[in-house]
């Protein structure tokens, strides 16, 4: 089953002039928790930071020992399994990144229909703010939350814990789960979602569900407003290409995920789908906040985005790629292009519920 997304209407290009030209490192800051920020900026190597007695992972230097390459870090634990970065600049872009989802989805946390959730498990966490936001407004929930890099805060509530894991290995979990999601991870980490749907629903209890909150990074427009000569959409072509060559295509397939979804055994599944707005031309007050956060991702992170697809996979370099991100920021900031990235929230229920 699916829902049909929203229609955008869009706001007044004189409207709209004021947000496009702010300082976008200043806005992608005031999207972030002042206490969560510091938490993130100021991490290092020390196991303070992940002094939680419920994590079943015991935290090495090594974990800490980042790979350097192309002007950035990346994470150490099963090195080269995931191609963006993982130092401040991106920790921040994941934060923005945050807030433009969860605007462009009516503010929601999770659609799965679970009343009182007990065990909730998060897949490729990164810096853990949805499993806080889960926690803090489930408080008799335990949360997990499961990532390559340990770029977590320190403080979070007590119901929830964080483990440097890999998701392409055996789950080991001693409960189960009432759910488990996953948000912008479909085809950009796993390399078999198909192995995936399968560990969800043997981890997960009887009635249990999982959530994938997912998206195409394929720009598109309801006026035309995205141009066949466009930069960034070329640079979307490349991006794909680069995928391909590594066996993974980089969005989302509703289709095919409902159906991977269906063959592990899943029912009751349901496609709903939202837009985000790139840049704030939406007249909706939330959407247009969505698209300036949504903006902001693109403008602060095509670089971290772009750096080993695009040197490592394509064989680029550095000078050519500088000046195709340096286009894309300028046609980005056109205020006339009405473009936005469909968003997918595809839920699944365990058989057997009581």
């Amino acid at each position: 089953m699916e829902t049909a997304a929203p229609d955008l209407s869009v706001m007044s290009d004189t409207d709209a002039s004021s947000v496009y030209t702010q300082n976008t490192s200043i806005l992608s800051m005031a999207a972030i928790d002042e206490d969560a920020q510091s938490d993130i900026t100021s991490m290092s190597g020390d196991s303070g930071v992940w002094d939680v007695e419920s994590s079943t992972n015991s935290v090495t230097s090594s974990i800490f020992n980042y790979e350097e390459a192309h002007g950035r870090t990346y994470h150490a634990f099963h090195r080269g399994q995931y191609l963006f970065p993982n130092d401040s600049s991106e920790i921040a872009r994941i934060e923005v990144k945050y807030h433009a989802v969860r605007l462009s989805i009516n503010d929601t946390i999770f659609f799965a229909p679970i009343e009182d959730p007990q065990n909730i498990l998060d897949v490729g966490t990164g810096t853990g703010i949805w499993c806080v936001d889960v926690a803090d407004a489930y408080p008799n929930a335990t949360v997990k939350g499961i990532d390559l890099s340990p770029i977590q805060p320190s403080y979070i509530p007590s119901n929830c814990s964080f483990e440097i894991a890999d998701a392409e290995d055996e789950w080991t979990f001693s409960q189960p789960f009432d759910l488990i999601h996953t948000r912008i991870m479909i085809d950009f980490t796993l390399k078999s979602w198909p192995t995936f749907f399968n560990k969800a629903y043997e981890n997960l209890s009887p009635g249990g569900w999982v959530e994938c909150q997912e998206f195409d990074f394929h720009r598109q427009s309801d006026d035309d407003t995205i141009k066949p000569d466009s930069r960034v959409k070329y640079w979307e072509e490349q991006v794909t290409v680069a995928f391909n060559r590594i066996g993974m295509t980089g969005c989302c397939n509703p289709e095919l995920t409902m159906q991977q979804m269906r063959n592990a055994g899943f029912i009751n599944i349901e496609c709903r789908n939202f837009k985000l707005p790139i840049g704030p031309w939406a007249k909706d007050p939330r959407l247009k906040e969505a698209g300036t956060f949504g903006l902001v991702n693109l403008l602060e992170g095509m670089q971290g985005l772009s750096a080993k697809l695009f040197t490592d996979v394509l064989g680029w370099d550095a000078e050519q790629l500088d000046a195709l991100i340096t286009e894309c920021r300028h046609e980005l900031r056109q205020k006339r292009v009405h473009a936005y990235y469909p968003i997918y929230v595809i839920t699944g229920q365990k058989a057997g519920a009581v």
